[in-house]
């Protein structure tokens, strides 16, 4: 099972609050969502997804939720609301053998169909039927039913459970856990959150008797205290009827006392460190908490909106302010949230060196009075106003279909007491409520945020060092003498310029070199060097004409695959990675990243680059009449100069700030040894300094330079004539000189990192924390094919199936396991991974129980299980080809060619699931052996 707290989850309710109903304010549901309470207080909230016009037929997506979760524990219950979310999956009145068991005999999968989470304020069961049907909705109901009121909670069921639990616990212990901790304890000081931990304690787990989860589950557990969330393609008048005959039976008893949420507000500041040794980072934060009560009314609507606006200016307004400052002190940010139900929270911090976090203090003091004093500027107050039109507008058109997401919104709604309003009629009354909003008001909600008297100024140091800023009342002083002080007025907003893509004038050759009428695909060699396959779609979707849809029609896709691989052989893979993310950076250069970025908006320019060991993979889609501005940009990603000095200046400065902490974690000591016992040598996973400091400006531009030389193998799949791509190919792509330099490249070689042949052992008893952690890496040599890849994929996926079903539901022995299996197209192997947690006392059993089952493959191929995966098969690939038909056709293009070089995957597509048989998939595993794997371990040191 899953938990979460909210701490600062910002959310964005402009366009989801309520509207009208009424001349006092108040305000009502959107009536396409069909609402009850029956007479027990059970709530029900229905939204039939037929009323969408291209709804997802046949999904439901559904939500128990109950409203208790760890707030609601009292100090002997520490983890129940968790503990009790486990077991409604066990015995119940009309399921004996469990309602798990139930959910898996619908054809349901735990962690993919249905799942359960837990918070400080709730508990969600949901459950997602891709086959609705009037069966299987039936059945998840009385499920439901069952979990609700009839779980039975034994001691027999509660000890095995717990050993999951605790691995659950077990599974989070980390530096990055415990930081998130302390933050959250600091952020919620004066409340009960901090002593009610979600998942409760070791010591809670193993100990507290199976009455006080009965006792929750039966105080809590009320009809009234719970509702019922479906999307679905169903009759809302059928189900309400069935949720009246097996939800309406059941008396609702009074619930227990609830504790206040809230933390108590003071008018005083208090100082907080991170001291957690695992902290790589230097950093001072100061946070004002202040009430926010949920207001139903016109009023508590247009304060919405005053807030949003505020909030939006002065995010806007800190970003500025942090060009300016100095490298000591640096990345001055903020951030809102929530901490409670009623009270948010409003953060400032500032990244520092060593040793100036009072430099920091200072900065944030300075920084927010200037703020303070001038307010936000007219003009960007204007802009806010016009961009909130826009999107309500903008809104406004898409509020004709709820979506899928609309499930989620009705859900967050309900959760919080809050009403989800018709998004039309509610954005029609954004519009008429904003000419009632000035800089005025803004502003002052500004300042009433800064004023907040509830203050916290914390601290955090590398390696949890002690950071003396002096008592409160110094801090209090500092803050309060910058407010005396007149400043410098405040950064105004950069006027960015519309720029426009150089002007390529020459010309590149082409010619034809075959076509292939069938599949609508012809070749093309450019006279530069480089290859082009273009392909017409719409010729291929005529084969699939029965499952098509012309969703992408305007779309066009490219793509462009080099040799441009890190992993050089006599180079410096260090230098190969930070130069093409230098480039990248840079974009075109000689323009800021913010003329860049405002023109790629403007032509709606989508083009991303992934580099590998022996590979160069540029993407990109853009709608049909951008498609030529699309290759344009691509041009000027290859064309030299390519890496501006000030970008490269100020990505070294901190990469070698980050390398010179010198705080290792355990998880990273750990995973440097296993790169080193599979792959032999020193394993770098993060640039040293001495790495960087060989990385000159110079050495960087030659290396892309070489980049750039490489000759380029081009994908495009559009349906745009062909003359017109041409005409776009000539300009733009065999115009790039790629021969010029190919002397200085002839040299140039790529390797794969291949994990070393034979088998070895790791063994690290090295952890800080109670918790052990197995890995094991195998492979074995294998030829890529389509149809290999798609069998490993599934076989993967059933290795993690049965490892989990013994490991964690047999033994109770981890929480997850996680498993990958894939055919890598560049080493041509088949490559295992399998990794998990577990008690540092149970490892070795646990690692002994996955071993044999990966020795004996074959008992996991069953004819259901074959069947099954030919279903999903199905169902995944009608889906893929409906839904992204074009972007489908171009990835699996670039495998054919790239492996083939031809397009044989394109004509096997429609056999792919001629593999996916027993005596296929049977054959598959008695040839796998896996012989050469590593298996590591980490323990914890002797003491521990």
């Amino acid at each position: 099972m899953m938990f979460y707290q909210r701490v600062l989850s910002v959310l964005f309710c402009l366009l989801v609050q309520p509207i009208l109903a009424n001349e006092q304010g108040e305000m009502s549901w959107d009536k396409r969502i069909v609402r009850g309470t029956l007479d027990n207080g059970f709530q029900y909230y229905i939204f039939d997804s037929r009323q969408e016009a291209d709804y997802p037929k046949q999904l439901t997506m559904a939500t128990l939720l109950v409203k208790a979760g760890a707030m609601d524990e009292e100090q002997d219950q520490l983890g129940v609301a968790h503990m009790v979310e486990h077991m409604v999956f066990h015995e119940s009145g009309d399921y004996p053998q469990g309602v798990r068991s139930a959910l898996t005999e619908l054809g349901l999968k735990q962690g993919r169909d249905f799942n359960a989470m837990t918070n400080s304020e709730n508990t969600r069961y949901m459950i997602n039927l891709k086959k609705t049907n009037d069966k299987s909705l039936s059945a998840m109901l009385k499920i439901y039913q069952q979990m609700a009121f009839y779980a039975q909670i034994k001691d027999d069921s509660l000890s095995k459970e717990r050993l999951v639990i605790e691995e659950e616990w077990r599974k989070k212990l980390s530096p990055r856990t415990r930081i998130n901790e302390e933050k959250k304890a600091l952020l919620r000081v004066g409340s009960l959150y901090p002593e009610r931990p979600v998942i409760g304690t070791q010591t809670s787990i193993k100990n507290t008797p199976v009455e006080r989860l009965q006792a929750f589950y039966k105080g809590w557990y009320q009809p009234s205290n719970m509702a019922l969330i479906l999307y679905t393609p169903s009759n809302p008048e059928l189900i309400a009827e069935q949720i009246e005959r097996l939800f309406g039976q059941t008396e609702s008893l009074p619930l227990p006392p609830r504790h206040e949420k809230d933390p108590r507000l003071g008018d005083e500041l208090k100082i907080g460190e991170l001291t957690d040794a695992g902290s790589k980072i230097n950093r001072v934060a100061y946070l004002l908490r202040y009430e926010n009560r949920y207001e139903n009314s016109l009023q508590g609507r247009r304060n919405g909106l005053i807030g949003y606006m505020a909030r939006s200016l002065l995010t806007q307004q800190v970003r500025r302010q942090s060009v300016q400052l100095k490298d000591k002190v640096r990345s001055f940010s903020s951030t809102k949230g929530s901490v409670s139900p009623n009270v948010d929270i409003f953060g400032f911090s500032v990244n520092v060196d060593a040793g100036f976090h009072a430099q920091g203090v200072s900065v944030l003091a300075s920084e927010l009075a200037a703020i303070q004093q001038q307010g936000f500027y007219q003009a960007d107050f204007d802009a806010i106003r016009q961009k909130v039109m826009k999107t309500v507008e903008t809104n406004k058109q898409a509020s004709q279909q709820r979506g899928s997401l609309w499930s989620m919104k009705i859900l967050d709604a309900v959760a919080t007491d809050k009403v989800l309003a018709d998004p039309e009629i509610s954005n029609n009354q954004v519009l008429d409520l904003l000419p009632t909003i000035h800089l005025e008001d803004v502003n002052q909600r500004m300042r009433d945020w800064l004023n907040s008297a509830d203050r916290i100024l914390y601290t955090q140091a590398v390696g949890g060092g002690k950071v003396d800023l002096g008592n409160a009342e110094t801090i209090e002083k500092l803050f309060s003498k910058a407010l005396q002080i007149t400043h410098k007025p405040l950064q105004k907003a950069v006027q960015v310029a519309d720029k426009a893509l150089p002007e390529n004038v020459s010309r590149g050759e082409y010619r034809l070199v075959s076509r292939d009428t069938q599949l609508g695909l012809s070749e093309w060699q450019l006279l530069n060097g480089d290859l082009l396959t273009l392909l017409d779609p719409t010729v291929l979707a005529e084969r699939y004409a029965d499952m098509y849809q012309p969703a992408e029609e305007s779309i066009s896709y490219f793509s462009a695959y080099s040799k441009a691989g890190y992993q050089v052989l006599g180079g410096n893979h260090w230098a190969e990675q930070i130069a093409l993310q230098l480039s990248e950076a840079t974009g075109v250069y000689g323009w800021t990243q913010e003329e860049l970025t405002k023109w790629r908006q403007a032509n709606k320019i989508n083009l991303s680059v992934k580099q590998k060991a022996q590979s160069v993979f540029y993407r990109g889609n853009s709608t049909d009449i951008n498609f030529d501005t699309l290759l344009a940009y691509y041009h000027e990603s290859q064309s030299l100069p390519n890496i501006d000095q000030s970008v490269y200046q100020d990505a070294m400065k901190g990469l070698l700030r980050n390398a010179k902490v010198d705080v290792v974690r355990v998880s990273e000591a750990f995973a440097r040894e296993v790169a080193k016992t599979r792959f032999g040598d020193e394993q770098e996973l993060l640039p040293s300094v001495a790495a960087l400091e060989q990385l000159s400006f110079a050495t960087l531009n030659q290396a892309r330079e070489q980049q750039i030389a490489l000759p380029v193998r081009y994908f495009i799949v559009s349906s745009l004539e062909e003359q017109v791509l041409l005409q776009s190919v000539a300009k733009h792509l065999a115009s790039i000189p790629r021969a010029a330099t190919k002397a200085a490249t002839h040299k140039r070689r790529t390797h794969p990192v291949l994990q070393t042949a034979g088998e070895r052992r790791l063994d690290l008893s090295i952890n800080e924390t109670p918790k052990a952690e197995f890995r094991l890496y195998a492979y074995q040599d294998m030829t890529w094919s389509p149809t290999l890849a798609l069998q490993l994929l599934y076989l993967g996926e059933r290795m993690e199936e049965v490892l989990k079903r013994q490991l964690r539901d047999k033994v109770q022995g981890v929480y997850s396991v996680r498993v990958g299996l894939e055919l890598n197209r560049e080493s041509n192997r088949a490559e295992l991974s399998v990794q998990f947690s577990s008690d540092p006392q149970r490892v070795d059993a646990l690692a002994a129980q996955t071993e044999q089952i990966l020795a004996n493959l074959p008992a996991l191929i069953t004819r259901q299980w074959v069947s099954e995966t030919q279903l999903a098969f199905a169902d995944v690939e009608i889906n893929r080809l409906k839904n992204s038909f074009r972007s489908t056709l171009v990835h699996r293009l670039e495998l054919s060619y790239v492996k083939f070089d031809d397009a044989r995957y394109l004509e096997d597509m429609a056999t792919l699931d001629e593999s996916l048989t027993l005596s296929r998939f049977q054959q598959l595993v008695d040839s796998l052996q896996f012989e050469n794997k590593v298996v590591a371990f980490l323990r914890p040191k002797a003491d521990k």
